[in-house]
């Protein structure tokens, strides 16, 4: 109930108050919630391996239906990798060193950790708090991450890299920055899978938000004659929704990164139903 009641409460401030005030408030609140001890900032639920964090904002609520689509987000992203994995001829006794970048709070971590020593999992997110608690619930290597990529530090290259809807949220350049960051972090034969909203977001801009509604025209001639479109959230601190065309990233990464990284899977609308599944392997 306290879970249920805090968010709504949440929510419903959103609506009415100033959005600066709102974002002022809030960050009151991420200060003041690092105080709890773990025992009380998460809680276990059937069927979901380790608990979850109170502020794991991937499980909407702890109603059933939620939690079941928590749960299945994160199958969608295992059996993802798992048919990278494949494609490129590698098995997970192969990846004895995982990166999960923008890891949050840990809905593919989780299930990581149930095919991969959680030793050998590094979980890099900015949200520190995030980090700390896959490292404490997980017992994943922590890394926090930055807001320029190149300011981070990785202990080593990784034989599987999963980045899931980050470049979702990415201004263009950004994302093109953290592509170079991480094709240099991918270990020889090692997979680099992301994913990333593909033409067919284009039909659900609604549903990121009213702000996107109207924008529908900007994104669709976007997409046609750039190949990739952003817009930013209000008050999003540099993130929004990112839109990519198929072709154009396909076409970038090769012209930026062959022949070191060829593509071995790709599925449109590939997780969840909604985001395309990327898998580049280091050839060089």
């Amino acid at each position: 109930m306290l879970f249920r009641g805090v968010r709504g409460a949440r929510s419903a401030l959103k609506r009415v108050m100033p959005l600066a005030l709102y974002h002022l408030m809030r960050k009151g609140w991420r200060r003041a919630r690092r105080l709890l001890p773990l025992a009380l900032a998460a809680r276990a639920y059937g069927g979901v391996p380790g608990r979850i964090h109170n502020e794991d904002y991937m499980l909407a609520s702890p109603a059933q239906e939620d939690l079941q689509r928590y749960v299945a987000v994160g199958l969608s992203a295992m059996a993802n990798i798992e048919a990278a994995l494949h494609a490129a001829g590698r098995e997970w006794v192969d990846v004895t060193a995982c990166l999960d970048f923008a890891c949050g709070y840990g809905r593919v971590l989780r299930r990581l950790a149930q095919r991969i020593p959680p030793a050998q999992i590094t979980a890099c997110d900015v949200d520190r708090q995030a980090v700390r608690f896959c490292a404490a619930e997980f017992g994943a290597e922590p890394l926090f991450s930055h807001a320029d990529f190149r300011a981070v530090t990785f202990p080593r290259r990784y034989d599987l890299i999963w980045v899931g809807s980050l470049f979702t949220h990415l201004p263009i350049a950004r994302g093109r920055d953290l592509l170079a960051v991480l094709a240099e972090t991918t270990a020889p034969a090692g997979l680099l899978i992301f994913t990333t909203q593909g033409e067919s977001c284009l039909d659900r801009l609604a549903s990121y938000g009213p702000e996107f509604a109207g924008l529908e025209p900007a994104f669709r001639g976007g997409v046609a004659g750039q190949g990739a479109y952003f817009a930013p959230y209000r008050g999003g601190e540099g993130l929004g929704i990112a839109i990519h065309r198929r072709d154009y990233l396909r076409q970038f990464i090769q012209a930026q990164f062959a022949p070191a990284l060829r593509l071995v899977h790709f599925v449109p609308a590939g997780w969840d139903d909604h985001q395309d599944v990327w898998a580049w392997q280091n050839i060089a």
